[in-house]
């Protein structure tokens, strides 16, 4: 694709994205979903994915990081702050490699204000995994309101952004919140550069400016893959922590606003809360633009690296109850079965029954769980790291001869069951009872990463029932 193709691709994008929908009110929620439905139709997202609720990562964003070196003001400062979100990961490595001081805001302000990431003296550390939410939770140094820091420039996530300056960002007001409080600590001011790195498609050339209020951060510069935008009239930046515009709740959740509150009451300034946040998360209808209909289980580390990701924090919305699926059975009718017409005729078919599964595939799944042999014994494997994948697990079993049946993953929990089974009512030939201790051995050495240091722990358990491997995968 041409150069100049790609850009009017672009430019397309940012005009269906600025189009205003007439009948509905334009809100900072609405532009969120439209464009967090562009970018799921359009397959601009990448992991993590869905991007609702999230500041979505896109395919580009290392490039558009790459575009950090062509700001003066990037090249001159010596401390950053830079957004913890998946999509600004590529620009948390460029920092360390340009060996600024790296500053990353701590999710959800649950556990101090910012981590401090400095470059390693090891040359063999890979970056990226320093920068990860797990490389950052173990590497950086916690930074609060009693520490002397300042910073020179701020990286953040967008949602959505205009040409004059304007930001929006996932709703929660994490972003808003940090730079009120480093305001009040003195580590950024007025002229504090602030950048955001986003997609084309996610730049507005305007958005109403009666949606935004003293306490929104606004940016003065925007990195795209194709170019980098100054805006010139450049937006007033929130003067510190606006204390009547939060609640008791947020600030009972986040100890760095408890201790800023106590310091200023004991300073005599007012800190009347009011009883709502600002900005509410709107109520979160993104199930309904997603590709399943089913509601997926929220991750509990995750793969999500945001900030504030999910609806567990202060402006949580109770679940929307999901619809009942109803199948209808095909089975052959026997001759009392069949629906009749009002004179009696056949209509060859089945009364639909509510709530009832196909019966093709529930007699699929008896003859599965029919086949499948009964568990001699089982292997618990702990100890292993969160990040660790299945397939990772599986491969490092290959390459030492481990061959168990089946296998119950709980990696996010750091665990797993390695299942060994009987059949034809003998014991497995993959391990014989007086290779259990040699197999222990090997496993308790044996690294499923090179990057793992600590020693995997295993136990023998007793048999284990069906009911507790209904999700197992087998190798």
């Amino acid at each position: 694709m041409s150069e100049v193709q790609e850009q009017s691709n672009h430019q397309s994008e940012i005009s269906i994205l600025n189009i205003i929908e007439k009948d509905k009110p334009t809100t900072k929620y609405s532009i969120r979903r439209r464009v967090w439905e562009h970018f799921e139709r359009n397959g601009i997202s990448s992991f993590p994915r869905p991007v609702y609720g999230r500041i979505p990562n896109f395919k580009g964003c290392e490039d558009t990081a790459a575009k950090l070196s062509l700001i003066d003001a990037y090249n001159d400062c010596k401390n950053i702050e830079i957004n913890p979100d998946k999509p600004q990961e590529a620009a948390r490595v460029l920092a360390l490699e340009n060996n600024k001081n790296l500053y990353v805001p701590v999710p959800r302000l649950k556990e101090g204000l910012l981590k401090h990431i400095s470059l390693p003296k090891e040359s063999n550390v890979k970056l990226k995994q320093m920068v990860s939410r797990k490389g950052i939770e173990e590497n950086g140094t916690i930074i609060n309101i009693e520490d002397k820091i300042h910073i020179d420039l701020l990286v953040l996530g967008s949602v959505a952004v205009s040409k004059e300056g304007y930001r929006i960002g996932k709703g929660r007001g994490y972003a808003d919140l940090e730079y009120a409080i480093l305001r009040e600590m003195g580590a950024v001011d007025e002229n504090t550069v602030t950048v955001t790195n986003v997609h084309n498609s996610q730049v507005f050339d305007t958005l109403p400016s009666e949606l935004f209020k003293t306490h929104d951060v606004p940016v003065d510069y925007i990195l795209t893959p194709t170019e980098v935008i100054e805006v010139t009239n450049r937006l007033p930046k929130p003067p510190g922590i606006i204390w009547n515009i939060l609640s008791q709740r947020r600030v009972n959740l986040m100890p760095v606003l408890q201790a800023l509150k106590e310091r200023h009451e004991r300073e005599g300034k007012d800190t009347t809360l009011k009883e709502v946040d600002a900005e509410s998360y709107e109520p979160n209808h993104a199930h309904r633009f997603r590709r399943f209909w089913y509601k997926r289980p929220r991750s509990m580390g995750k793969t999500s690296e945001s900030q504030g990701e999910g609806d567990s924090g202060e402006n949580a919305k109770p679940s929307v109850p999901q619809r009942k699926r109803r199948f209808f059975s095909r089975r052959p009718l026997s001759h009392n079965e069949e629906s009749r017409t009002e004179n009696g005729e056949s209509t060859g078919e089945h009364p639909p029954q509510e709530g009832s599964a196909p019966r093709n595939s529930e007699r699929a799944r008896r003859i599965f769980r029919r086949n499948r042999p009964p568990i001699d014994f089982s292997l618990m494997v702990s100890n292993i790291g969160r990040t660790v994948r299945i397939r990772e697990l599986k491969d490092a079993l290959n390459e030492k001869g481990i061959k168990p049946n089946e296998i119950t993953w709980r990696g996010y929990k750091g665990f797993c069951y390695l299942h060994y089974a009987k059949r034809n009512g003998k014991t497995n030939t993959n391990l014989e009872p007086h290779q259990v201790d040699s197999v222990i051995e090997i496993l308790q050495n044996m690294k499923i990463r090179p990057d793992l240091d600590d020693q995997l722990s295993v136990k023998v358990m007793d048999r284990i029932s069906r009911i507790e491997t209904t999700d197992v995968t087998a190798v």
